[in-house]
């Protein structure tokens, strides 16, 4: 590609010139060539080197594009004859070294070092390291805290402190201030952003409809108010035309439509007008009967009402609970708390920079102040200096211009030309994924936006062909965009200047590729051959190895991929193999599946850094150098190669002395223990610990006694455990992760911070906060499967791309703090009510979040198209679900549409990848017609790509050929054994192993049993009459003769970064259905209530409290056995506990003796009334929409025997016939008469 032809698009970016110039160059599209190329021209056209300003991203892509630009002007030095030509050349060559194609810090640096003067800087200043700047933040926030509580005369800190800490610690504070100084920094002028966050909660005039903050809120709520008016109007004009049997359900909702009319014509008004009018909202609840005409249009409303209700309780709940009154009073006491958090965040910062100039130091951020202060100086210096630098620099080139923040903005704009403009910013907006570098798309999006527009000065240029990848690639990635991505869920419109063009046209015509998604499906779990049942341990691990097969099919079936360099096919590699994800946090599973599998694997991710066994044991030896009163770490040292104690040795040293630290029980085991010297094993050990202890004092003294680097190659040296772990699987990462753990401790003690002690403190803090020291250095060139974030492989490419752990939650924890920051919308806090005990989320709070929620969505499907261009040649996405046939049914529904956009509501709900990709290709006609069940309608469209849907559950998955495979990866080599010999008596043998006790069935059971362990007894419907003698219990896959349940609830720690899963919902439903006072009106404010006081009293996780589906309760109420409740609470028993003996014979046929077996349960409810007794048990079972009636006769013949056995039970208990039992079924609504 020496003399590559450039499209017509690409001439353009590189020929035009004369004003301000935006190139929207999407993946694949050859960016970096355009702009090296127009840096040529500009050369070959007598410009000079270094009258350009070329910002880059990275060092690496500014070193790049210099050695490009190197290798260029070289060339033409040799192609022309023209001797004037080859002069300038050569002086451009000479120019390179000192021109400005740097990243920005860089070019601030340089400002700094020419102009300091004019903001009197000490021009000897040295960089920080980032570690050593963390530190030092952390250490003068402890010192100015301390100040702070010590002048604290008027308690406003103490206050401040309280609301945004624990009881247990004041970290929270900490956390918000230095959060807030990196908000701040990423602006031109910090104070002034600070000081705009706190006017959010400014009134002005005692009027809260002054406040700007109000206006833009109830802007916004009234667009959200029209989408739900137009929706209702829609049902109701259809409930209209629905003829007599939806005469009544009509009238309701019309009045329905005029009370939201009504609310939203009060947003002119005054707030005490909305909040009144949000309050008395009621709606009506779906029409009755049993006709077709109602039957059908339940079936259409009901989910559609179900999701414009949870948004209007949304609201309502969210902004319009308090009155203007109360709402003053918070505001009021929010601005004094903003007000003093600014004057500590002011203290913190002018502190943090006199800290940084005693010590002649300055960090990233501080050079980009320093080169903005010197730029924008107002003194006659000062403009002299802005004005050489818009007259020396004939252009402003900005690569990655997506990623840029607003305070770098302006120092570029501050060195360009003025008018007319000379900026030339290139990148992808569909590619900005570092909001957490405070990167902000919308500079990006509103200068697109600006520059399409023909009649103005300035030039949009569209790069839409992508070079990179296979025509398959651009389709799926196309098809996926089109119908996911648009201005309200995702910024920006995916319009024919977005789309993906395929420009990739050397790729040889017999390559053809289809897109594949891959979804293990956990709701199969049998498998037929009894020894591979452990070997899939959950679904996380079943798509592991899902992948892990797909990948040695891949080998299996000779696969070939085009190599661009070698411009010819050849076999797969390792190496062309990436697996893409979102987080690293199961690497260790990933590698551990692999190596089972016999796949070599290669992790590119720094932060698995301290995860890594070879470092752990070195942070661990550390710790006990500094103390050795630490039991884990101590016995992570114990246990690992350099002492090399087994599980008996440290059992045997605890056993002599069992209380106090572990270290004291070797110091017992060395001075106090009676040791026979005699016994091998104890003068092994003796040995062992003899020789560490002496290690230990050495390398305690050397850590007093010399810098922390020597510590660390002395361990290394004397111990050989460098060495060591060279000699492992791959030793030499194991061997760089060693020397990085050195050279990051050498950056360390090269900081100003020195000790043992505040190193391992600051790693762990950085290990807390997923951050790591530095980068992670990785071997490079191994034929191994690259596993890597999708962050990480930003700008690199595949031939083959996997994107696993596709169902991954998307991360929300930015909403569940006490604050939320946002560049834009500015910080929202909760209040602490410390007399009530209640925590108060202020609506400026509220609204934010829901403002971050759709940055962050934005930002990760932006994300997901990163992903999805990383592959050159073949794409395959990767999930697991509890369900693939209810996930297919929900995706199904979700594109209930002829648009090609998907609806914003269903789109806005994702909260992971799998969903939109699942969504979007429910249509693809190819998945249409295998999963016809479905009912989806196709795509319309002509170039609509075939994809390769696949469910995979365990059966598939261990099928002979998966078995094998891993068999033969788990063990290499087998030997056959032969037995020359006897080795016992064959008769007696038999003897022994034939014998059966006369009654072995009772030993297999046990005397209590819980109704909710034996109720898959009652899973045939013949059994309903309780005829116990029928049970088999061989039916149960448990070898016992015990119903007992498949596992018990995992611990809370293991469900806290995890969505909640139905089965916790419908427990909650149920609590909330029992604790509700019976003697009160039953409304949402009421149970909403109900669910925030168990939240408050940590009876409800508040993940589950927030799934709970109000509606849902109050559907319930309102149906006959609800309404019965409500109006005779005196005849209502709730939650009530049973025990019911039953012969055991009865349950268990094998048994043959007389014993008894005590049944225990819980009744839901039951109603005592003067003339009969109803039985009502609540069931979460998932119904689907689509065939309720056949859903219903399932959960019947499900749980009939149960409500029986109840019944049975709750006769025994009150001696009187129970005359009605009812199961009424909580996902749709009905109450279910058991006969």
């Amino acid at each position: 590609m020496a003399d590559r032809e450039y499209t017509l698009s690409q001439k353009q970016a590189i020929n035009s010139s004369g004003h301000n110039i935006l190139v929207s160059a999407s993946a694949g599209s050859g960016k970096t060539s355009v702009l090296v190329e127009r840096v040529i021209q500009k050369i070959i056209n007598g410009e000079d080197v270094d009258r350009l300003l070329v910002v880059t991203f990275t060092e690496a892509a500014a070193s790049e594009m210099k050695e490009r630009i190197r290798a260029a002007i070289v060339k033409k030095i040799n192609e022309v004859s023209d001797i004037e030509l080859q002069n300038h050349f050569s002086m451009q060559l000479n120019k390179l070294n000192n021109a400005n194609i740097s990243t920005l810090h860089a070019f601030c640096m340089s400002i700094i070092r020419n102009y300091y003067y004019i903001i009197d800087l000490d021009p000897t200043f040295r960089i920080m390291d980032p570690t050593e700047s963390e530190l030092l933040k952390e250490s003068v926030w402890a010192d100015l805290r301390e100040e702070l509580y010590e002048r604290d005369e008027d308690g406003k800190f103490a206050l401040l402190t309280r609301n945004f800490s624990s009881d247990r610690s004041d970290e929270g504070l900490q956390d918000l201030i230095l959060e807030l100084f990196e908000f701040s920094n990423a602006n031109p002028d910090p104070q002034a952003w600070l000081q705009q966050i706190a006017k959010n909660y400014e009134v002005p005039s005692d009027n809260v409809m002054d406040m700007e903050f109000i206006q833009q809120l109830l802007a916004e709520v009234k667009t959200k108010l029209m989408r739900i008016y137009r929706k209702d109007l829609d049902l109701t004009e259809q409930a209209i035309n629905g003829g007599e049997p939806l005469k009544n359900a009509a009238e309701k909702f019309q009045n329905e439509v005029d009370d939201l009319k009504t609310i939203i014509d009060s947003l002119n008004g005054s707030w005490d007008d909305v909040q009144q009018a949000v309050s008395k909202m009621k709606f009506a609840q779906l029409p009755r009967g049993k006709k077709e005409e109602v039957q059908e249009f339940n079936a259409y409303a009901k989910s559609i009402r179900n999701d414009f209700k949870d948004e209007f309780n949304t609201i309502a709940d969210k902004y319009f609970k308090l009155s203007s009154e109360q709402m003053i009073a918070v505001f009021k006491d929010a601005h004094e708390l903003m007000m003093k958090l600014i004057e500590v965040q002011n203290q913190f910062a002018e502190r943090f920079l006199q800290e940084k100039l005693a010590r002649r130091s300055l960090d990233f951020s501080d050079l980009e102040h320093f080169a903005l202060q010197i730029v924008l100086d107002d003194s006659e210096e000062g403009q002299a200096i802005r004005r050489d630098f818009q007259q020396k620099f004939n252009e402003v080139i900005v690569d990655e211009y997506q990623d840029i923040n607003p305070l770098q903005e302006t120092i570029l704009t501050s060195v360009a030309s003025p008018d007319p403009g000379n900026m030339f910013m290139v990148g992808d907006v569909k590619q900005s994924i570092y909001a957490f570098r405070m990167a902000d798309p919308s500079l990006f999006i509103s200068k697109n936006n600006q520059f399409k527009d023909e009649e103005q000065a300035d030039e949009r240029i569209i790069l839409a062909e992508n070079f990179r990848s296979m025509r398959n690639v651009d389709d799926f990635t196309n098809l996926i965009f089109n119908q996911v991505m648009d201005t309200e869920v995702g910024e920006i419109e995916y319009d024919d200047d977005a789309q993906l063009q395929f420009g990739a046209k050397y790729y040889p015509d017999e390559v053809q590729n289809n897109t594949e998604v891959m979804i293990y499906d956990d709701s199969q779990t049998d498998i037929d051959d009894k020894e591979a049942t452990p070997i899939i341990s959950n679904k996380n691990d079943g798509q592991l190895q899902m992948i892990a097969q797909r990948i040695q099919k891949l080998f299996a079936d000779h696969t070939q991929i085009y190599d661009k360099k070698e411009q010819k096919m050849r076999d797969l590699e390792y190496s062309d193999i990436a697996l893409l994800h979102s987080t690293g946090s199961n690497n260790l599973e990933i590698v551990d599946t692999f190596k089972k599998y016999g796949i070599p694997i290669q992790v590119n991710n720094a932060q698995d850094y301290f995860q890594t066994t070879e470092v752990s044991i070195m942070m661990a030896l550390l710790k006990i150098i500094d103390n050795p009163y630490q039991d884990i770490p101590l016995a992570a040292v114990l246990r690992s190669p350099m002492v090399g104690l087994k599980e008996n040795e440290l059992a045997f040293l605890r056993i002599g002395k069992k209380n106090g630290h572990y270290f004291e029980a070797l110091l017992y085991f060395l001075n106090e223990a009676k040791l026979d010297s005699n016994n091998e094993f104890q003068m092994q050990l003796k040995t062992k610990i003899t020789h560490f202890l002496e290690q230990l004092d050495h390398f305690s003294k050397l850590a007093r006694q010399s810098t922390l680097v020597d510590l660390l190659w002395a361990i290394y040296d004397e111990t050989g455990y460098l060495d060591y772990v060279g000699g492992m699987p791959d030793g030499p990462q194991r061997q760089n992760n060693l020397h990085a753990l050195y050279d990051r401790a050498k950056g360390y003690e090269e900081s100003s911070f020195k000790g043992l002690f505040q190193f391992v403190q600051f790693v762990e803090k950085m290990r807390d906060k997923n951050k790591d020291l530095a980068e992670n250095p990785v071997v490079t060139d191994v034929k191994a499967v690259k596993l890597m974030t999708i962050h990480g492989s930003k700008g690199l490419e595949f031939p083959i791309v996997f994107l696993i752990d596709a169902e991954h939650g998307f991360n929300t924890m930015d909403e569940k703090g006490r604050y939320v920051l946002d560049r834009d919308a500015g910080m929202g806090i909760a209040l602490k009510d410390f007399i009530h005990r209640l925590e108060i989320d202020t609506v400026q709070k509220n609204w934010i979040i829901s403002i971050k929620k759709q940055k962050a969505l934005a930002e990760k499907l932006r994300v997901l198209y990163v992903a999805l261009t990383r592959a050159e040649q073949k794409l395959i996405i990767t999930g697991a679900v509890n369900s693939a046939d209810d996930t297919l049914n929900k995706w199904a529904e979700a594109v209930d549409t002829d648009e090609t956009l998907i609806p914003a509501e269903a789109r806005s709900k994702v909260s992971n990848f799998l969903d939109w990709i699942g969504m979007a290709i429910m249509r693809v006609p190819s998945v249409v017609e295998k999963y016809a069940d479905y009912n989806t309608r196709k795509l319309q469209g002509t170039l609509i790509p075939d994809v390769e849907l696949k469910i995979i559950n365990s059966n598939e998955l261990m099928d002979q050929q998966g078995l094998t495979a891993l068999k033969s990866a788990q063990i290499p080599e087998l030997q056959q054994l032969n037995a020359s010999d006897d080795i016992a008596d064959v008769d007696k043998l038999k003897q022994i192993m034939n014998f059966k006790y006369h009654d072995e069935a009772a030993t297999t059971t046990t005397a209590y049993q819980s109704v909710s362990e034996i109720k898959r007894v009652f899973d045939d419907p013949d059994k309903f009459e309780l005829n116990f003698s029928e049970v088999d219990a061989d039916q149960h896959i448990k070898p016992q003769n015990r119903f007992v349940m498949e596992s018990l609830m995992a611990p809370r720690f293991m469900n806290e970064a995890t969505k909640p899963k139905a089965a916790e919902i419908g427990t909650a439903t149920h609590l909330i259905l029992q604790q509700l006072d019976l003697n009160q009106p039953i409304n949402a404010t009421i149970i909403k209530d109900k669910i925030g006081e168990l939240v408050m009293n940590r009876v409800l996780d508040e993940q589950v409290a927030n799934r709970i589906r109000i509606s849902t309760i109050l559907d319930f109420f309102d149906n006959d056995l609800g309404q019965l409740m409500i109006n005779h609470p005196e005849n209502v028993h709730r939650e009530e506990a049973f025990s019911l003996l039953l012969p055991a014979k009865g349950l268990f046929p094998k048994i043959k003796g007389d014993d008894d077996v005590l049944i225990h349960g819980i009744i839901d409810a039951y109603f005592e009334m003067e003339d009969r007794v109803i039985l009502l048990d609540y069931k979460t079972d998932f119904v689907l929409p689509g065939s309720v009636e056949q859903g219903i006769e399932k959960v019947i013949n499900r749980y009939q025997g149960q409500v029986n056995l109840y019944a049975q039970a709750l006769e025994s208990i009150l001696k009187r016939p129970v005359n009605e039992k009812y199961l009424y079924l909580l996902s749709i609504g009905r109450l279910v008469e058991i006969q």
